[in-house]
């Protein structure tokens, strides 16, 4: 078996997150840079990724896709990068907790910001996010003074 790792991506996607990831880890990968349209709708590659999006990577025989998912796969699958608190330390929850509010709250915020969309103040309830300045606010409390969100070191979560 292969343990060769391939990022698909391209330049202006969530792919810069997954290349940082692995570049942090510090292992060979190879880009494979797919433009948008058909060269992420063609069969070879719907195999990997059934949205036809990028990121996805790819590790031996594993396939690992959605940002979130791929930062921690690869800070598990590589510990000795020392990514991610080990899965017997209870800062594990803590970790998990920001990498995925990264991953969902923040970035829904974001990017409806971005389309110009806003929950009304009536409805925000049913949104998982409330509203962005919700986030941002949860987010800077988080942080504020420290260096990293979780615990005294650098992990995938930051």
């Amino acid at each position: 078996m292969s343990d060769d790792l391939v990022l698909y991506t391209h330049p202006m996607s969530r792919g810069r997150i997954a290349r940082w990831m692995l570049e942090e880890v510090g292992r060979p990968y190879r880009a494979e840079v797919l433009g948008y349209g058909p060269s992420m709708k063609t069969p070879a590659y719907l195999a990997i990724n059934p949205m036809g999006k990028v990121p996805a990577i790819t590790h031996g025989d594993t396939v690992v896709t959605e940002c979130a998912a791929i930062c921690a796969y690869l800070a598990d699958a590589f510990p000795e990068a020392g990514l991610a608190p080990s899965p017997t330390d209870r800062s594990r929850g803590t970790y998990y907790r920001w990498l995925f509010f990264a991953a969902g709250p923040l970035e829904a915020a974001a990017m409806n910001k971005a389309l110009g969309f806003e929950v009304p103040p009536d409805r925000r309830m049913m949104a998982g996010y409330g509203s962005l300045a919700e986030v941002v606010s949860t987010l800077e409390g988080a942080l504020t003074g420290r260096d990293f969100i979780v615990g005294d070191r650098f992990t995938a979560a930051d």
